[in-house]
């Protein structure tokens, strides 16, 4: 169990039961509901962002609740009410505190680590190298050895680019009026005429 959802779930006071593979009444039991959702809720639309998704289906969900199951021929909201609803408990107050966690990552050839999905750049320099990242709420921290290299704020939206231009300085060869006046290649063919004199 990953360590951060076994503090998760022992703030909240959850009992996990893993579920074993290829069992119908387990794994598949779970399973199923994820392509009911995929076929039902989401199949053929497209979504601009990861809210415009989440309003959907809140939406959605109050349908789906309203429909007649097929395994127990009642709606789900029914039997929620009827058998689930006593069980539930208040949420603690004050809030939970805040979450952290580490994770070691390898800097990939474009400067990048993933983490949930969202790709941090991190200094160049480190590309191909071991680092360890701190997850917390609102930040990313990364660190090589016991040095902060990098610091980001956390997106939640999968599939982001969060990048600090600083990291990749020095990786790009600079294309500008300065540098090509100081490069030979950039000098008249005059200047070379001028140094062989004249050749028949």
């Amino acid at each position: 169990m990953h360590p951060a959802f076994a503090e998760f779930c022992k703030d909240w006071g959850v009992a996990v039961s893993a579920c074993r593979p290829y069992r119908a009444r387990t794994k598949g039991k779970t399973e199923s509901g994820v392509g009911y959702v995929k076929r039902n809720a989401i199949a053929g639309l497209s979504f601009v962002s990861f809210a415009a998704l989440e309003a959907h289906l809140v939406g959605w969900m109050v349908e789906a609740d309203r429909r007649i199951h097929g395994t127990t021929h009642e709606r789900p909201c029914e039997r929620f009410s009827r058998e689930e609803r006593h069980a539930l408990r208040a949420l603690p107050s004050p809030a939970m505190p805040v979450r952290e966690r580490r994770v070691a990552r390898r800097v990939a050839a474009d400067c990048f680590v993933d983490i949930d999905t969202v790709r941090y750049s991190v200094p160049h320099r480190l590309v191909r190298r071991k680092v360890e990242v701190l997850v917390g709420d609102d930040d990313v921290v990364i660190f090589d050895g016991g040095e902060e290299v990098a610091r980001h704020r956390r997106r939640t939206e999968p599939h982001q680019r969060v990048a600090d231009p600083r990291h990749f300085d020095g990786i790009y060869r600079r294309d500008d009026a300065a540098v090509a006046a100081s490069s030979p290649i950039g000098r008249s063919l005059d200047v070379y005429a001028a140094c062989i004199g004249d050749v028949p």
